[in-house]
């Protein structure tokens, strides 16, 4: 069973059309699906206030997934298929603390939402198969990559496919934020074809980026993270411990900080040659 929720318009078209495929390829009895529709817009209140930080989301993602696995007779087990680079989401930079970087599948999290599940006396078990591989691992060793290839460019990365809009262009992938870039670079390495997706900045290497500005700003931030594991490879090992504790798993710190490393090199080589700087 998937379970997914979502808002946006462009994140309910990728899942259906994500659901479809799979559907078609391997059959309507093949697998269920639960999708939910959920927001917190001015109509939920008589004082018109809105709620768009997402900061529940990660709680909410795990919510909906016992819900629905908590129905299915004897022990479950919900997969969280995230990357360990994203898992981690160790700051590139100082800008990335706090409430501007979520810890949605972070180890002390899923430890933390288990312990709740436990609590209540539910039999769900959450696991992230992935956490010690970075996302060009996860490509690269996909069980039916000729079937990914033919539906990946129409997947949904990046968040926030609306702004597009503001250059006049059709929604699509922006192509410099943090899942944009880790998705760009683990399709080049991952894929055996050509990287279909719709990027509003297309050509990385085709201009100098701003780093002062959102084209460029992750850009520099993976380009100088990239020099410091380069010059110091066992910083990796400290920083990991920056997004939040790893003591629920401690026999796999070294794990966490290699697949760190990796997936920051993985970003470091799409990035190769590309030029960022203030001003542009």
């Amino acid at each position: 069973m998937f379970v997914s929720h979502y808002w946006d318009s462009e994140t309910a078209k990728a899942q259906a059309y994500v659901l479809n495929r799979l559907e078609t390829r391997f059959g309507k009895e093949a697998f269920k699906s639960l999708r939910v529709r959920l927001g917190f817009d001015k109509h939920h209140l008589t004082t018109g206030q809105t709620e768009n930080t997402q900061r529940g989301r990660s709680f909410l993602f795990y919510s909906l997934a016992t819900l629905a696995a908590s129905a299915i007779d004897g022990r479950i087990t919900v997969d969280i298929p995230e990357n360990g680079l994203i898992a981690l989401n160790v700051p590139l930079d100082p800008l990335r603390f706090g409430a501007l970087s979520t810890r949605t599948a972070h180890p002390h999290f899923i430890a933390s939402m288990q312990r709740l599940i436990e609590a209540l006396a539910l039999d769900v078990e959450l696991n992230n198969p992935y956490r010690h591989m970075t996302k060009g691992e996860m490509v690269a060793n996909c069980a039916d990559k000729a079937f990914l290839e033919k539906i990946v460019a129409n997947s949904m990365s990046c968040s926030s496919p609306a702004k597009a809009r503001y250059k006049k262009l059709s929604p699509r992938h922006c192509g410099y934020c943090v899942p944009c870039l880790i998705r760009r670079a683990s399709l080049e390495v991952g894929l055996d074809g050509d990287d279909e997706t719709l990027y509003m900045v297309e050509h990385l290497k085709g201009q100098v980026l701003a780093s002062d500005q959102p084209e460029g700003e992750h850009i520099r931030s993976f380009q100088l993270m990239a020099k410091r594991i380069n010059a110091k490879p066992g910083l990796a090992k400290i920083l990991v411990h920056k997004p939040g504790p790893l003591h629920d798993e401690p026999d796999a710190i070294q794990d966490y900080a290699d697949v760190f490393r990796r997936g920051v090199l993985e970003v470091a080589e799409l990035l190769r040659g590309v030029r960022a700087r203030p001003g542009g």
